[in-house]
């Protein structure tokens, strides 16, 4: 069975948005955050760790808050031309 990391990883890769080409680890996770709070209606991401520390590098990525208009329907029409309706989250 494979694990959910690897699926959401296989994902990624389908979806091979553009800004993940030329943004290091740690920015491509500052955008994932900062879309999630773009999101209208979300005003909080309950982010998950096993690393205290990573709370405070959390807050840190999400400083410059909400994505641009423009980069938030980027990353939403990527989304809905590649993925199948069955791209659900973890159930």
């Amino acid at each position: 069975m494979k694990s959910y990391h690897h699926e959401y990883w296989e994902r990624l890769r389908k979806l091979n948005y553009e800004f993940l080409q030329h943004c290091s680890i740690e920015e491509s996770i500052a955008i994932a955050l900062r879309f999630t709070l773009s999101v209208p209606g979300v005003h909080v991401a309950i982010v998950g760790t096993t690393k205290p520390e990573r709370w405070a590098q959390n807050v840190k990525m999400i400083e410059n808050g909400a994505l641009k208009d423009e980069e938030f329907q980027t990353i939403r029409e990527r989304w809905d031309d590649v993925a199948p309706r069955s791209w659900i989250g973890q159930p």
